[in-house]
């Protein structure tokens, strides 16, 4: 192997021991499972895969990040899912469905993923128990947090899903007020969100106003987390 080639080796192997299930399996399983991928580079908005496209692969995010989506029948799109790296997904897909049942694009520029080749990793997954385990881990950790998003959709309010988001991403600081970074573009937090946009901006036009916070473009500072977190669990918006 090429110096090239090696150097991509231990990129697909560094990112898929960023996987929760997979950081239990030994270096030499890393390997075999690392000999069944490659690096795939995509733009920002650039297609992954499409809604009903025969599915051979699955995906491990290593730098950007991808959106998960369905159109509807009057072309308005539905985002399931918005994925960061060290996340995984369309294993279900590659096992189950044989086809991909909702369109991916990348949301930053340029997103890096990992594409797990179908056919060789299959192979290994009927003969390495630890890669079956592993596998079955990630799907039903992916089957509940989806059980706990319909839930919060159904559920929850659109401040209370906002600030809930607002709370899980990486806040700078400890003390008010708190800097943090939006990963999506507006448009796509709202979606992400089942929100409009013109909703999305309402929230935080209010909660600016109240004195909670301040936005500039993707950068969000926080003067009020306390009141925040009121709103995450259900006390007014």
């Amino acid at each position: 192997m090429d110096y090239h080639g090696n150097m991509v080796h231990l990129a697909i192997a560094e990112t898929l021991k960023r996987l929760p299930h997979f950081r239990t399996l030994s270096d030499d399983v890393i390997a075999q499972v690392s000999a069944c991928c490659r690096l795939r580079s995509y733009q920002a908005a650039e297609t992954v895969f499409m809604e009903g496209q025969a599915a051979k692969s699955f995906f491990v995010v290593r730098a950007g990040g991808v959106r998960l989506y369905r159109l509807s029948a009057t072309g308005r799109e539905q985002v399931l899912n918005n994925l960061r790296p060290g996340q995984s997904f369309a294993e279900a897909a590659l096992f189950n469905f044989g086809f991909f049942p909702a369109s991916c694009a990348a949301t930053g520029s340029p997103t890096e993923l990992v594409e797990v080749l179908g056919q060789p990793f299959m192979e290994l997954f009927k003969t390495d128990e630890t890669i079956a385990a592993a596998m079955v881990g990630s799907l039903c950790q992916r089957l509940s947090v989806l059980i706990e998003r319909l839930d919060e959709l159904s559920t929850v309010s659109a401040g209370a899903r906002l600030a809930r988001h607002l709370l899980k991403l990486p806040i700078e600081g400890t003390t008010p007020p708190l800097e943090l970074k939006l990963p999506l573009a507006k448009k796509d937090l709202a979606a992400h969100l089942s929100i409009t946009p013109e909703t999305l901006s309402r929230l935080f036009g209010r909660w600016r106003d109240r004195g909670l916070m301040e936005t500039a473009g993707s950068t969000l500072r926080i003067f009020d987390v306390n009141t925040l977190e009121a709103i995450a669990d259900g006390d007014g918006a």
